[in-house]
């Protein structure tokens, strides 16, 4: 068992200030359990309390040793000083820890301490052991909780460490697992990968989390045998030892920065967690978590795939599902931030500050995500005193525990102080990957380093959700590297001595600063071999930066981009930065990236150059056979993306869908109508191909699937829908309501129905059936239309019989005739199963053009 204690321990404590002498009598007396000498140092009137607080924790708790941290301190009036503490209670299998805040004076006599308040107390937390109380052969045992049912004929049941308290089974056997998801969308997900609308399999173990009341009512066994010592099996034991290693890490547990040790917190309610090996299937998760949004999650672990993430059905119909949403505790405002990297050895060292605001009473702690590969070296505030911390590396969570509570409207600053080894992984969002970019450049080039940090790296500390903030960034690196970031670049300069925050030897370096007034959604830097070609000054600034070693550039890169910029502008409102940087790099494959306030373009080494571009047939955003698309894409992401950003990951068509949307739209006006239609025929036949792999509002979760699927749903059906909605609502209506959402929900996240309200409101329709049908459902229109013709002196009478030959979907349809005198575009509301429609046309009708250009994806037949 020690090395699997071992194992646990795997973070490292955060340095720990100097315990002052004259407080030590606090640790001294505390830790040695000499009790009526700690009491003595109380005034005469707490030493009753503190008293009971000593019997709490040590006989009805029943902890047995305590171990106490000095934090810091500051100065009160008069005689009187406050010191900190972080206290650890603990015994054999438990901890709790605590914060205390100690008033206190100097005598002759020695310490008096005059008040003592407890700001912070963890929830009990525990240390799981396996084997633990005992373990025994059982028989016909089945496990149950929503949507979910796991037998075994006979199986052996592992029990863990924790007297009175049930929290976690290792159960070993042969079983059998069928999850079967109650939504049908989640249903079809399943479908997609395991060709059934439901996951089974035979398995072989499980390792389950759960509170003592969802044992008693979700587990029933029958114990054929008990086993007296683990010996008696070893082989199981050590299986069972090796499940728990493997587990333990994976739920409630946190990583306490006063020891390093893993601990445990107690699942409540129903909250339950389910770890299933199934063979050459693999690993599988079952999460529930009642009163979450979505409270069912299943996990393939070996994929690294969410498969499902959904709310249960109610049990009765038509229930209305309820749910408990925890306010915003706090704001933060703005970091001021010091970074350096060093390509050569990855090795980032940083302070990060933070001002946030508490927008609630009694705020006493945050939680902020962090690579779990930067090691924190201390966390203090602005009296600088140790905060306690833990950390959740699996989920890259860190939570942070002030020293004392925060009141509503207070201002808090923090500085977190961390380093370690990091290689910036692929960036996940207001990204467009394919290859092609060779308008711009005609030679094969040689790939040079560059490193872009975006929200996927989780470099600085940020917050556990995306919100907008103003900063101050200081980016340090070697003086061949040049450090573009978002904001403005107020200085750059050589960097002479060492930052008294750092804790690494510095190589020859410049510093960059970069102040950012607008708000954004993260913060992002790009290193590399890049040097500033041309700036253009305005309005919003540009500035193009290329490779240092590739040619000069000519101005039409730039000046595309201020044309995008005034097309946008017209359309949308201003450009939510003071200046927008296009870089072009050499990558491996291309595309693009737009960060807030600039774009990086992804150039192929084997780029063929002007009128030879490979554009990929299989990708299906790739629109570069009309030059300019990939910039005009990246470009809509400042507003899609940074301007205003998606709630949840449902939502993600709020930046790919509309960015994709606006690049038609400016390559439309750019190359002409029949361009446009061809673009939109293009991803109409790869959303007819990919649309049964999920509705658009599974967002970033089709990517686990089917990458291109997809992209063909949240990118090209979107872009495809908001086109629809245009002919709906009417071009200057819809164009109006666009700009005010936008306007009215600048710097904010902002969900899928707030856009449908937001043109509900402007309108005065009701589009809940076409937000259905198009982000909420895969089904496509299945269109069978019969012509009748009639002619009336100079008049031409059309009947148009139109039926849907499977589920009604609502849609316009557009109709373009073509007569001797004209050509007539008509527009058809289709939401029935069948309807007529009868139209005059002046004039001898000569051809009728259904759907063109595809805007509407699915089948259309016309007879």
């Amino acid at each position: 068992m020690v090395s699997l204690i071992f194992l646990f321990q795997t973070g490292s404590p955060s340095v720990q200030p100097d315990f002052p002498a004259y407080l030590k009598p606090i640790k001294l007396y505390l830790e040695n359990r000499q009790f009526e000498d700690y009491l003595n140092l109380f005034s005469p009137e707490l030493r009753q309390q503190e008293r009971e607080n000593l019997i709490e924790h040590f006989e009805t708790d029943g902890l047995d040793s305590v171990s106490i941290f000095f934090a810091g301190q500051s100065s009160e009036a008069g005689n009187q000083s406050r010191a900190f503490f972080q206290v650890v209670f603990q015994n054999d299998y438990s901890a709790l820890i605590e914060v205390w805040q100690i008033s206190y004076r100097l005598e002759a006599s020695g310490l008096i301490i005059t008040d003592k308040r407890v700001s912070r107390s963890s929830s009990r937390l525990y240390r799981l052991r396996f084997p633990g109380k005992g373990n025994f052969l059982v028989k016909d045992l089945s496990l149950t909780q929503k949507d979910l049912t796991i037998n075994f004929s006979q199986a052996e049941v592992f029990l863990d460490n924790l007297p009175e308290i049930n929290t976690a089974l290792i159960i070993i056997g042969r079983g059998q697992v069928k999850f079967e998801p109650s939504d049908e969308i989640e249903k079809n997900q399943l479908r997609q990968r395991f060709k059934k609308p439901y996951f089974e399999a035979e398995i072989s173990s499980l390792y389950v989390r759960g509170s003592t009341g969802f044992f008693q009512a979700n587990l029933k066994y029958e114990i054929v045998a008990r086993s007296q010592k683990p010996a008696e099996r070893q082989a199981e034991t050590d299986l069972a030892a090796s499940i728990f290693a493997r587990n333990y890490p994976r739920s409630f547990t946190v990583e306490n920065s006063i020891t390093g040790e893993l601990l445990t917190f107690l699942p409540q309610s129903d909250e339950t967690v389910i770890e299933i090996q199934a063979g050459r299937k693999g690993e599988f998760t079952y999460v529930y978590t009642p009163f979450a949004e979505e409270e069912i999650i299943f996990l393939d672990r070996r994929q690294n795939r969410l498969l499902n993430s959904y709310s249960p059905a109610g049990e009765e119909p038509g229930l209305k599902r309820m749910f408990v949403r925890f306010e915003e505790k706090y704001k933060i405002e703005s970091y001021q931030l010091e970074a350096s990297y060093v390509p050569a050895n990855h090795l980032m060292s940083a302070r990060a500050g933070l001002t946030l605001l508490s927008v609630i009473d009694e705020l006493d702690g945050l939680q902020l995500r962090l690579n779990p590969e930067l090691q924190i070296r201390q966390i203090i505030d602005d009296q600088n005193r140790q905060l306690y911390y833990t950390r959740d590396r699996l989920r890259k969570f860190l939570y942070v525990y002030l020293a004392e509570k925060s009141s509503k409207g207070q201002r808090v600053n923090l500085n977190i102080f961390y380093e370690g080894q990091i290689m910036p992984p692929p960036p996940q969002t207001d990204v467009l990957t394919s290859q092609g970019l060779g308008q711009y450049y005609s030679e094969p080039r040689v790939i040079r380093d560059s490193y872009l940090f975006t929200s996927s790296s989780d470099w600085y500390p940020a917050p556990a959700t995306e919100k907008y903030f103003t900063f101050d960034l200081k980016l340090y690196v070697p003086d061949d590297y040049y450090a573009l970031a978002s904001g403005q670049l107020v200085a750059k300069q050589p960097l002479t001595g060492q930052p008294d925050w750092s804790g690494q030897a510095w190589p020859s370096s410049y510093v960059y600063i970069y102040q950012g007034r607008r708000p954004v959604k993260y913060l992002s830097f790009l290193a590399g071999h890049f040097k500033p070609e041309r700036k253009i000054t305005g309005q919003v600034g540009l500035e193009y930066l290329a490779a240092k070693d590739g040619p000069a550039k000519n101005g039409a890169l730039l000046e595309e981009a201020g044309k995008i910029l005034e097309f946008y502008q017209n359309l949308f409102g201003d450009f939510p930065y003071e200046q927008l940087s296009i870089v072009q790099r050499f990558w491996p494959a291309g595309g693009g990236v737009s960060p807030p306030g600039y774009v990086v373009l992804n150039e192929e080494p084997d780029s063929q150059g002007p009128g030879k571009l490979r554009v990929r047939a299989d990708n299906p955003v790739d629109l570069s056979y009309w030059p300019g698309y990939y910039l005009a894409h990246e470009i809509a992401h400042q507003w899609w993306g940074h301007g205003l950003t998606y709630g949840t990951y449902r939502d993600n068509w709020l930046t790919e869908g509309l960015s994709q949307f606006s690049a038609i739209l400016y390559l439309q006006q750019k190359y002409g109508q029949k361009a446009g239609e061809e673009m939109q025929k293009k991803i109409s036949k790869w959303v007819s191909k990919k649309s049964g792999l999920g509705p658009v509002t599974l967002g970033l979760r089709l990517s686990h699937l089917d990458f291109t699927g997809y992209q063909a749903i949240v990118y090209d059906k979107a872009a495809l829908a908001l086109f629809m909605l245009k002919d709906l609502l009417g071009e200057e209506l819809f164009y109006q309501s666009l700009k005010t959402f936008y306007q009215k929900n600048l710097f904010k996240p902002v969900r899928t129905s707030d856009f449908r309200l937001a043109l509900e409101r402007a309108s005065g329709q009701d589009l809940r059936q076409f937000f259905h049908d198009w982000f909420d459902s895969e089904a496509l229109p299945d269109v069978e239309i019969k012509k009748k013709i009639s002619r009336d002196n100079d008049q031409t009478r059309l009947e148009l019989s139109v039926r849907q030959l499977k589920k009604p979907v609502l849609f316009p349809l557009v109709i373009i005739l073509k007569t001797d005198q004209d050509s007539l575009v008509r527009i058809l509301r289709i939401e029935n199963q069948e309807q007529v429609f009868e139209l005059q046309i002046p004039g001898q009708l000569k051809v009728i053009e259904i759907n063109p250009g595809h805007r509407v994806p699915g089948h259309f037949k016309l007879k």
